[in-house]
């Protein structure tokens, strides 16, 4: 039973309103002296000055979340980078992963993001998408993102990962709720991780069948799961839309980067603008874009071309 301190004035006001409750329902039942009536009972003076309310609460209809559907992906050893690309792949490095995860087989859509847009009343992104079910969501910052993890989190009742907030948020790798992936377990996955076959792309040498890019795709993104899977079962992470990963974006960090269950640099790269990785490449971006070991990045706060792929901690 809720509870309410009341001002003198109030006090008058709410015993004036009750006594023309009863009064009224005096009138309407023919009897002068008939008993409490509903706005009566629904409300009760006590001594010290507070009124208690018996009229039970209705809580807002739940919004019901989308969960991804998610494969789990065993630790390994693999080589990370590509010698012949852009000098930010370089050096190829020995990455382990040791602690297994699961990761979306597809890219976050339209529809599962609007449940949580739904839910905070926040605006919609891309109101004009035809087919929300199956379109990769786009136009998401780096902090959305994160922030969509954490309530998909609390709705699946898991622990949250992140804690902290703008450049000092900070990510708890062993929690079991919903995160955006390392570099290095995205590029793990996207190879094919213990199962990888050693292609250029994910899932092929040929990037025309496993992803859209300038050349395919007519210049707009298309819905996940056309392209064929990689080794794993995963969809579309060559190219159709850019994927937010944890890292901080540091073009030099293979040189230093450490072999086992790396997260990227610790801190934004000194000088640097505030960054993150991101990887896939999108429907937009030259083929060459969609192998594996390409990294790109973008600005926290700038949704562009940006959407995201969950993993969680096994």
């Amino acid at each position: 039973m809720k509870k309410r301190i009341l001002s003198r004035r109030d006090f008058i006001l709410v015993a004036g309103s009750a006594a023309t409750a009863i009064a009224l329902e005096a009138c309407n039942s023919g009897n002068p002296r008939s008993g409490t009536s509903a706005t009566a009972a629904s409300m009760q003076l006590t001594p010290d000055n507070t009124v208690s309310s018996m009229v039970p609460t209705i809580a807002e209809p739940s919004v019901e979340p989308i969960f991804p559907e998610m494969i789990l992906v065993q630790p390994g050893t693999f080589q990370m980078g590509y010698d012949e690309g852009y000098r930010f792949e370089k050096p190829v490095h020995t990455v382990t992963i040791t602690r297994p995860f699961h990761i979306g087989i597809y890219a976050v859509s339209y529809d599962e993001y609007d449940k949580y847009s739904e839910d905070i009343e926040k605006t919609y992104v891309n109101v004009n998408i035809p087919d929300r079910e199956t379109f990769p969501v786009s136009a998401i910052d780096w902090y959305a993102a994160v922030e969509y993890c954490d309530w998909l989190s609390e709705k699946a009742g898991l622990t949250s990962c992140y804690s902290g907030g703008g450049k000092a948020t900070r990510c708890d790798f062993l929690a079991n709720g919903y995160r955006l992936p390392t570099e290095a377990e995205w590029e793990f996955a996207a190879q094919g991780g213990i199962q990888s076959q050693g292609f250029l792309y994910s899932g092929s040498n040929d990037p025309d069948e496993i992803g859209w890019h300038a050349g395919n795709s007519g210049g707009k993104s298309h819905p996940v799961g056309q392209k064929s899977p990689n080794e794993l079962g995963i969809y579309d992470m060559s190219g159709n839309r850019w994927e937010w990963c944890w890292d901080w974006f540091d073009a030099e960090y293979y040189a230093s980067s450490p072999e086992i269950d790396p997260t990227g640099p610790s801190t934004p790269p000194k000088g640097a603008f505030v960054d993150r990785s991101r990887r896939s490449s999108s429907a937009v971006q030259e083929a060459e874009t969609l192998r594996v070991a390409y990294r790109s990045y973008d600005g926290v706060s700038y949704p562009g071309d940006n959407g995201l792929r969950l993993v969680r901690s096994a």
